[in-house]
């Protein structure tokens, strides 16, 4: 019995969430992406790659009221992807890898932090792997599925139902709806400024990896002080001067961190907000 092994350069899934995080990042960056572009060529209507991508969102969105019930769908979905063109879907794969590794550098790519990883890496290995190379590991990986997919004895979620009513409209209405949200998003971030950019950017890209994101905060945290000292020169109350030079001296201790958190983007965004304040208050 052989032990098997999961890959994100074989989950579609996976592969597919990674370019989702990408587009955002660019999004917030540049006004032309290259990220679309790919996920246009190989997730477009009736590539192999689409289709198999469907099978995992069905896995990870539906939900069942029993175990017995979401097995039965996974055995069904399972013999689904079995039908699949196979050596189609291994090319247009290998084509996605190599074509983000040219444009991107993959090994950045593969540390963003990506929702629901473990149920995608199971459906994975549900998908590349047979009952008859490790029966064990691959139950392990059906009980993953089947964890996230049980519905509880809960009240459902409000959001549930707005999204019942929202997938009930007319098709028109529901592109309507969406291109209000896309406007409003667009309205909410046009105030940011190119620093506030950089680092929703690199918080984004680089949510998994404390390192890279630790050691850009330790380049913009100095930047920062030495903007609050330079505008303290010119504050001539001198409640706010103090108040000012208190809020520069508890900017957070980026080597005390173990991970960088949401709340120190959202710190660091405020005090880059202060700064172009009191810029705009001495220009």
């Amino acid at each position: 019995m052989k032990k098997i092994k999961h890959s994100k350069y074989k989950n579609t899934g996976i592969l597919f969430e990674m370019l989702v995080r990408k587009l955002t990042s660019e999004t917030l960056t540049s006004n032309k992406s290259v990220t679309i572009d790919i996920i246009k060529k190989y997730f477009g209507r009736n590539t192999e790659l689409s289709k198999e991508l469907q099978l995992y969102n069905s896995l990870v969105k539906e939900q069942f009221r029993s175990e017995a019930i979401a097995l039965d769908y996974i055995r069904t979905v399972k013999s689904t992807y079995d039908k699949l063109n196979q050596s189609l879907l291994k090319r247009q794969r290998y084509n996605l890898v190599k074509e983000i590794s040219e444009k991107f550098v993959f090994t950045d790519m593969a540390k963003m932090h990506i929702n629901n990883y473990k149920v995608l890496a199971s459906i994975n290995m549900i998908f590349e792997y047979n009952e008859t190379d490790n029966p064990k590991q691959l139950m392990e990986c059906k009980r993953a599925i089947i964890d996230h997919s049980i519905i509880t004895e809960r009240v459902k979620p409000a959001i549930d139902s707005i999204m019942e009513t929202f997938e009930a409209q007319p098709k028109d209405m529901r592109l309507l709806s969406y291109k209000i949200l896309i406007d409003k998003f667009n309205e909410k971030y046009s105030v940011l400024d190119e620093s506030q950019k950089q680092l929703l950017n690199k918080y984004i890209t680089h949510v998994n990896d404390t390192t890279a994101l630790r050691e850009y905060i330790q380049k913009i945290i100095p930047a920062i002080k030495s903007d609050l000292a330079k505008q303290t020169k010119s504050i001539t109350d001198a409640a706010t001067k103090i108040k000012v030079a208190t809020l520069s001296e508890m900017l957070c201790n980026v080597e005390s961190m173990k991970t960088i958190k949401e709340s120190h983007v959202l710190s660091l965004l405020r005090y880059f907000d202060l700064v172009r304040e009191l810029k705009g208050m001495h220009s």
